[in-house]
């Protein structure tokens, strides 16, 4: 019997359970076999039907990418307070917001 395939579900949990530093979390990708796999399935969904199992998995690798943008967003979002609030600039969130959805936005467009 062969061992079950690792979805993204896991490697990326595998990657939240080692306690990764804001600077880890912020540079995560998912490694280079789950990305091979997503381009698969993305090619897949553009040249012909998926399966229903396929369409699940594309769908998880959407809902990873979702959350990993959220968590990033807050992370940045934290540090950004905190930086603030080390330096005494009181203006530094209203501005961060901005530049926190941007990169989020542009995280998104590159994923």
């Amino acid at each position: 019997m062969d061992a079950p395939t690792r979805t993204v579900f896991d490697v990326v949990t595998d990657f939240l359970a080692s306690r990764p530093t804001d600077e880890e979390m912020l540079a995560y990708r998912i490694p280079a076999d789950q990305q091979a796999r997503l381009d698969s399935l993305i090619e897949t969904d553009a040249t012909s039907r998926l399966t229903a199992a396929q369409r699940e998995e594309l769908g998880d690798f959407r809902f990873v990418a979702d959350v990993l943008t959220l968590l990033r967003a807050k992370i940045r979002r934290r540090l950004v307070q905190e930086n603030g609030d080390n330096c005494g600039e009181a203006s530094a969130e209203g501005g961060s917001e901005a530049s926190s959805a941007d990169a989020d936005k542009q995280e998104e467009n590159g994923s």
